[in-house]
């Protein structure tokens, strides 16, 4: 099987989805961006980036939050 030239190597995918599975967002991420650094239109990691960074923002996100700065939402 030829390697077509916008792929990821097998063996740099499974360790990204490994990392994926376990949570690793991040250093998924890091392998990720060092993938696109030598190849820059590569579709599949932009992608793949791209979904990853949105899971990261979500993550990150205050689901404690509230506009309501007069009342204290845990003495009600």
């Amino acid at each position: 099987m030829r390697k077509k030239k916008n792929d990821i190597d097998p063996v740099d995918f499974s360790q990204i989805q490994e990392l994926i599975s376990k949570q690793k967002f991040g250093e998924a991420i890091n392998k990720l961006n060092k993938i696109k650094a030598s190849d820059k239109n590569n579709a599949e990691v932009q992608a793949l980036l791209e979904h990853l960074k949105k899971i990261v923002e979500y993550q990150n996100k205050d689901i404690f939050s509230s506009t309501n700065l007069n009342m204290d939402p845990w003495l009600e």
